[in-house]
């Protein structure tokens, strides 16, 4: 118990990419001014990394067995703004 309390420690406030790379913070800046808008910008950039991990591990793993690792950078990008695309639509619909 006391290492997974640690683990979570270490993970969420010394070795946070969010925090050491500042990576995200462009959206959580714009909205964080009502409760209500950064919950669900957060809950969005969460659903989109995580996604977003999946396929791309899937894509590399592609790219790697046709030996065009050079397309990785070009094919992460376009799969991070296709869905942040389709959040957006989704969130548009909803809200």
């Amino acid at each position: 118990m006391k290492t997974l309390i640690l683990t979570l420690i270490s993970v969420s406030l010394v070795n946070n990419v969010v925090l050491s790379q500042f990576l995200g913070l462009c959206p959580f800046l714009g909205v964080s001014k009502q409760t209500k808008t950064a919950l669900s910008m957060g809950g969005a950039v969460i659903f989109v990394i995580t996604i977003a991990s999946a396929v791309t591990n899937l894509l590399y793993r592609l790219l790697v067995l046709f030996h065009v690792e050079y397309l990785e950078t070009v094919s992460f990008i376009l799969i991070i703004a296709a869905l942040v695309q389709l959040v957006e639509l989704f969130l548009k619909k909803i809200f």
